[in-house]
Parts: C-alpha cells; sequence; structure tokens
C-alpha cells in the first residue's frame, strides 16, 4: 500500500497483514516510483491513498497504456476524509479503480475489499455506502441549499479545518504540522477546494467559502 502519512500507512498495513493469506508491503514514493515499483513487485492489489493524487493518476495510466507491465494489478483507493468529497468519489470511479475504502473501515471490511477486488469484483465501503445515499437524500427535489451556497461548495470536516488554517495565515507546512497530516495532503485539498470554488488564489478561496457560509466569520 501507499500513503503520505506513516501513521495511517503502517496502521493499515498492520490491520490487512494479521488477516490470513495476505502478505502486506508499505511504501511512501512519488508517482513515478510507484509505477516502477508496482512493476517490480508485481501486488495483486495496489491500496493507494487518495491525497497521493498523482501517484493514483499514475499507477492507473499505466495500467490502461498498451503493453503496461501492471495491468493484472487492481488498484483500491483509501479515503482518510470522513465523509469523503463527492467529487473525489466520483473522480476515482471515472478513473477506473476497482474498490473504495475509508481509513475507519473495520480490518473484515478492509480485507474484503483486498478479496473482492482481487477476485475481479468490485468494492464500495459501507462507511461511503452510508454517506452516498444521505448525499443523495439531501440532494432530492425537498432539500433546500444554505443560503449563498453554491451547489457541490460544501466542505468536508478536514477541508474546512484546512481552510480555517489558511484564513489563520498559517503557511502548508505548518498546516500540515498541526493536522498531522503530509504537505501534499494539504495541497491536494487546496487544490482541489481551489477548483470546486473555481478560485483564482487562496485568498480568493477563502473569500468564496466565507460568502457561501463554509467559513465562520469571528
Amino acid at each position: 500500500m501507499a500513503a503520505g502519512n506513516e501513521v495511517l500507512r503502517a496502521g493499515i498495513a498492520a490491520l490487512i497483514g494479521q488477516r490470513p493469506g495476505f502478505a502486506v508491503s508499505e511504501t511512501s514514493v512519488d508517482p513515478v516510483a510507484l509505477v516502477k515499483e508496482a512493476q517490480a513487485r508485481q501486488p495483486d492489489v495496489l491500496l493507494v491513498d487518495v491525497e497521493m493524487a498523482g501517484s493514483l493518476r499514475e499507477i492507473l495510466r499505466a495500467r490502461r497504456s498498451s503493453g503496461g507491465t501492471v495491468t493484472n494489478v487492481a488498484v483500491v483507493a483509501l479515503s482518510a476524509d470522513d465523509p469523503p468529497d463527492l467529487d473525489v468519489l466520483r473522480e476515482l470511479v471515472q478513473c477506473g479503480v476497482e474498490g473504495i475504502v475509508t481509513a475507519n473501515d473495520q480490518a473484515t471490511q478492509l480485507s474484503g475489499a483486498m478479496q473482492a477486488v482481487r477476485r475481479g469484483r468490485r468494492w464500495l465501503s459501507p462507511t461511503i455506502g452510508s454517506y452516498l445515499l444521505d448525499a443523495l437524500r439531501r440532494s432530492g427535489p425537498a432539500s433546500s441549499s444554505r443560503p449563498g451556497a453554491a451547489p457541490g461548495m460544501d466542505l468536508t470536516p478536514r477541508e474546512r479545518a484546512v481552510l480555517a488554517l489558511v484564513a489563520d495565515g498559517l503557511t502548508v507546512g505548518q498546516i500540515a504540522k498541526r493536522l498531522h497530516r503530509s504537505e501534499s495532503a494539504i495541497k491536494y485539498h487546496l487544490s482541489n477546494m481551489s477548483a470546486r470554488y473555481q478560485a483564482s488564489n487562496r485568498a480568493h478561496l477563502v473569500y468564496l467559502a466565507v460568502r457561501a457560509g463554509e467559513l465562520p466569520v469571528d
């Protein structure tokens, strides 16, 4: 499995590795190195943290390429956010991942996901399934959006925490230390929010989030 956060990576690897029939290798590498490592090791399943978005795209691109040497590797995306971002989920499905799990899943669910995709099936975390049902109910015709908010602008708790620290003037490095995440993970959240809000810079992003009611003003 590949994840930027050492604690998350080691914890998930330990949970899966203690299940019968599994041998787990964990790594934190850049996108190109991850493809090379997958080519060398030829794992049945590759579990990649969604915050390593570049690594996910590279491994999926290598798998699709003609004559690729990782074509038999099933790819499962790991979301550490609760709830996960709907746009991220949509992109993962469109990119062709075989499964999506969360850091809150139980060990039996994680190992079940690995077994399922290894046998050619698809897997969606029960945690995410429940969240999607709730999101669909909220988006029904009877629901009303928050005044001033635009569709698709809702922030996850993790995104809101990152943006609040941006508003406080913290740098990416300082935010990463405060939230115990990697700098690449913080940059990923900021990039994702900026794309959704169509913000030209971080100050503009904070302004738009405040105007949409997503970020409180003290």
